[in-house]
């Protein structure tokens, strides 16, 4: 089985059986006849196949100030008088007067700005710039200072905006309690036919001194009814008083019709 040669090409390996592409190798033997065995082939022949078949090494990752200088190198390809700008994230690092040739440092001739967003650019010292390291030290300082600001920054959000959420859900909730309020009572206790004056202005959310002047534009005829006090009362029929303000234009539409 070719699980069997495969585990047999790791063991013939051993500890070296890492730096070799085993399921290349095991697919050349059983080319060469080989079924379950690498015994089924010739030692010459097994360690040609194996010879044939080691990986390239493992290219080492480039460290933060491999990668910095690297990146700050393609910066320095300016055209004359224009600036080398590195940037990432927040941080921007801008420099005037860097050779575009020799990446050696200190650069006496060159002056550096850098600038974290939300703060006023900031000159650094010859100190800060007097190597790779020192200034790649200065830099990423300011990137661990923005990147933090921004995890405190989206946490805050992040918090807020839970509380917005639930606040929504809390109203949706409240809203919906009284809207089934409202239709209980409404069974208990049935809209009155007519709308006083003041009702009539509190639902149109006009002064009461427009009202009759309102319902006449509309159409709309009063009743009249006497009051305990013995004055008579304009009344408007509940109905056609909320049909009109439905239709008002502009005005937008009542929920509570009913």
């Amino acid at each position: 089985m070719s699980d069997d040669l495969a585990a047999g090409v790791g063991l013939a390996l051993g500890e070296a059986a890492e730096d070799y592409d085993i399921d290349a190798i095991t697919k050349a033997l059983r080319e060469a006849g080989a079924e379950s065995s690498v015994d089924d082939v010739s030692g010459p022949a097994f360690w040609d196949i194996v010879s044939r078949h080691l990986l390239p090494p493992e290219e080492e990752a480039p460290t933060p100030l491999d990668q910095f200088k690297a990146e700050m190198r393609v910066a320095a390809q300016t055209e004359g008088g224009v600036n080398a700008v590195w940037q990432r994230g927040g941080v921007t690092l801008e420099v005037s007067g860097h050779s575009r040739v020799s990446m050696l440092m200190p650069q006496v001739l060159a002056t550096y700005q850098l600038t974290v967003v939300g703060s006023e650019p900031v000159r650094l010292t010859p100190g800060q710039v007097e190597s790779w390291a020192r200034l790649w030290e200065t830099v990423e300082s300011r990137l661990y200072e923005w990147t933090a600001a921004v995890e405190e920054a989206r946490k805050v959000y992040e918090a807020k905006s839970l509380e917005a959420r639930v606040a929504r859900e809390k109203a949706d909730r409240a809203a919906g309690a009284a809207e089934r309020a409202r239709r209980e009572l409404a069974v208990l206790q049935p809209e009155p036919a007519t709308m006083s004056k003041d009702e009539v202005a509190d639902y149109y959310g006009i002064a009461p001194g427009s009202v009759a002047r309102e319902m006449s534009r509309a159409g709309i005829e009063a009743g009249y009814q006497r009051g305990p006090s013995g004055r008579t009362h304009a009344r408007y029929p509940t109905a056609a008083v909320k049909a009109h303000k439905a239709q008002r234009p502009g005005r937008g539409h009542r929920s509570d019709l009913g």
